[in-house]
C-alpha cells in the first residue's frame, strides 16, 4: 500500500515556498521555524528528492516541489468541497461563514445584518474580509469566501447573484462652504480639494467617470482608506469628498457637514453574489435568506 504525506507536512511546504521562507512559514502555521524545517526534511525523505531551494534566509520550491504543491491545492481544494458537501447532508447551519464586503457596506450595512444571523445561528462563525469587488471574486470563485456584497455588476458562469442594496453617491463639504444644499455638478468642484476613497474599486470608477463629464479644471484629489476618514476632512476644513449616502445619514452625523445631491445622479447596486454550487450549503443558504430579508425591508 503507498505511503501518503501528512497533510500538514504539505501544508508546510506550501507555506513555505509561497512566503518564501522557513520563519514567515512558520509564522503563519503557528510552529517553530526548527518545527517547519524538520516538517520539509521528513517530506523530502519520504518522497525521495529535494523540494525546497534554499538561498540565504529565502526559499522557493524545486520543480518536484512546484508538482507537489499544485497537487496538494487540488487535493485540499477537492477536500473543503466535501467536508462543505457533508455539512450540507447534515443541514445544521453551523461552522465558518466567510463574508467579503467593500469597506462602507462593512462599516455601515454588515453589522445589524450579522448580528441577526448569529441570533438566528448561534453555531454560525462569520468572519469578514474587506475588499474591491475584482479580488473578492477571485476569492468567491477559489471558494476562499462563501458569500459577498459587491458593486454590480457580475457576470461570472460559476457565480450567482440577487439584489440587495441601492447607494447614491453624495457630496459633503463643511458648513461654512456650503450654507444651502444644492445639487453639486462636476464643475462645482473644479481646483478644489475633494477628498476620495482610494482607486482600485468599482466606486471610486464611477466618480472620476462622472467628473469626466466635465470639461472644467480636474480638482485636487487626495486619497484615503475610509468613508471615516473622508468625513473627519471634511469635518475639518480640509475640503469636500462624495461618499455613499448611508455613510452620512446615520446616528450622530447631522450636523456634521453639508449634504448636497449630486447632478447627474450616481449611484451604485449593491449585489449579493456567492458560488452557484454552494446556494444550498447550510451557512450560504442562512446568509441569503437573511440578507435578502433586510434588503426587503
Amino acid at each position: 500500500m503507498k505511503h501518503y504525506p501528512t497533510l500538514s507536512r504539505l501544508e508546510a511546504l506550501e507555506a513555505v515556498c509561497r512566503t518564501g521562507g522557513f520563519s514567515s512559514a512558520a509564522d503563519e502555521l503557528a510552529l517553530t521555524q526548527p518545527a517547519v524545517s524538520a516538517q520539509i526534511r521528513q517530506l523530502e525523505s519520504e518522497i525521495g528528492t529535494p523540494l525546497v531551494e534554499r538561498f540565504g534566509k529565502s526559499a522557493r520550491a524545486t520543480p518536484a516541489g512546484a508538482a507537489l504543491i499544485e497537487g496538494t491545492l487540488r487535493v485540499m481544494a477537492e477536500l473543503d468541497q466535501t467536508i462543505d458537501r457533508i455539512e450540507t447532508l447534515q443541514g445544521e447551519v453551523a461552522g465558518p461563514l466567510r463574508i467579503g464586503a467593500g469597506g462602507t457596506a462593512t462599516t455601515y450595512l454588515l453589522p445589524p445584518v450579522l448580528s441577526e444571523l448569529v441570533k438566528s445561528h448561534p453555531l454560525l462563525e462569520p468572519s469578514i474580509v474587506t475588499g474591491n469587488t475584482p479580488n473578492m471574486l477571485t476569492d468567491l470563485v477559489t471558494a476562499a469566501l462563501d458569500f459577498a456584497l459587491l458593486t454590480a455588476p457580475v457576470d461570472h458562469p460559476l457565480l450567482e447573484t440577487a439584489p440587495f442594496f441601492r447607494d447614491p453617491l453624495v457630496c459633503i463639504a463643511p458648513k461654512a462652504e456650503l450654507r444651502k444644499p444644492r445639487p453639486i455638478q462636476p464643475e462645482d468642484l473644479a481646483d478644489r480639494r475633494l477628498v476620495l476613497y482610494g482607486p482600485g474599486g468599482l466606486i471610486r470608477r464611477y466618480i472620476d467617470d462622472w467628473l469626466a463629464t466635465s470639461n472644467a479644471p480636474y480638482p485636487n484629489i487626495v486619497d484615503v482608506e475610509s468613508a471615516e476618514a473622508q468625513k473627519s476632512f471634511v469635518e475639518a476644513g480640509f475640503g469636500w469628498a462624495i461618499v455613499s449616502e448611508i455613510a452620512v445619514k446615520g446616528p450622530g452625523q447631522k450636523g456634521r457637514f453639508s449634504i448636497a445631491p449630486l447632478e447627474p445622479h450616481i449611484d451604485r447596486a449593491l449585489i449579493m453574489v456567492w458560488r452557484r454550487d454552494r446556494a444550498d450549503y447550510p451557512v450560504v443558504a442562512a446568509a441569503r435568506e437573511r440578507f435578502a430579508a433586510y434588503s426587503a425591508a
